[in-house]
């Protein structure tokens, strides 16, 4: 049995994409601190499995499942009642989640699928569970976003990669609109006690990194020296679920456990407003 820290003992995690890869290493550094973790996973067989490894582990046995596809809006609305039937606080909310697709797909409800589960996904289970996160203050807000909105503007003519379907862009679409999401919510939940950061956490060895098409097996050749373990690109999100040095920051954008700046359009309050109001629209809240 790991020894816990006494202040995070009992603390509920919320952390999508929590079967493999990155969110599956920041369960368990998290669970080992003796947080109660409640897995949100697509895929219950898979899920399940992660789970049991989870608790053998961390040794806690402080580790829930809950089913839901964040390709359908749907069903992001459901897994939430059901969370709302079941727990009375939410302390750390980690939107981890993230498809990098190949050819262009749509989402259940009719939307590209990267900027439907990577973002548009996260941007409705957060304000559905806002309630709950603002009672449960002093709480945290994290988006695993990525560097590659530092490359990549975000284009509103084409959110949904309509006009032209590259992977790296539609990616990139999402995880800028997901840095815009930080710094709007930041400023609304000033005052809450709720904090939200966005993190890039390194090119991780996932699933994700896997066989693309040529383009993006060269970009990952040339990443390689760069690209680390799961569990090392875990530890922003560990860090500022945490760690009593962010306690009260909010609004930033972090890499390797430091805040650094994000891409400058990110920081138009009236691009943030936008894409607030386009997201609105788009799940119907």
């Amino acid at each position: 049995m790991s020894e816990y820290n006494d202040q995070l003992n009992g603390k509920i995690c919320m952390i999508t994409g929590a079967n493999s890869g990155i969110g599956k290493a920041t369960a368990i550094q998290l669970a080992k601190m003796g947080i109660h973790i409640v897995m949100v996973c697509r895929n219950k067989e898979r899920g399940e499995n992660a789970q049991k490894e989870i608790k053998e582990e961390s040794g806690n046995n402080n580790i829930d499942l809950l089913i839901a596809d964040l390709a359908s809006l749907n069903k992001v609305k459901e897994m939430v009642d059901e969370f709302k039937r079941n727990y009375d606080d939410l302390h750390v909310l980690i939107n981890n989640a993230g498809v990098f697709n190949k050819k262009r797909t749509l989402t259940i409800d009719g939307y590209e699928s990267t900027f439907g589960v990577d973002y548009l996904a996260h941007f409705l289970l957060t304000n559905l569970l806002l309630d709950i996160i603002k009672k449960s203050a002093p709480s945290r807000i994290i988006n695993v976003s990525s560097n590659i909105h530092l490359y990549f503007k975000i284009n509103f003519d084409d959110l949904m990669s309509e006009k032209k379907y590259a992977s790296q862009k539609a990616y990139a679409n999402a995880k800028f609109a997901l840095v815009l999401f930080t710094h709007e919510l930041a400023r609304r939940l000033d005052g809450t006690g709720v904090t939200v950061n966005a993190l890039h956490p390194g090119h991780a060895r996932t699933k994700m990194t896997k066989s693309k098409n040529w383009i993006s097996k060269l970009f990952l050749f040339l990443l390689s020296p760069l690209i680390v373990s799961p569990e090392k690109a875990a530890r922003t999100s560990v860090y500022l679920a945490s760690s009593p040095e962010v306690e009260g920051v909010t609004g930033n954008y972090f890499k390797k456990c430091k805040a650094i700046k994000s891409h400058e359009m990110t920081y138009d309050k009236s691009i943030q407003k936008k894409i607030w109001e386009i997201s609105k629209k788009l799940v119907d809240i």
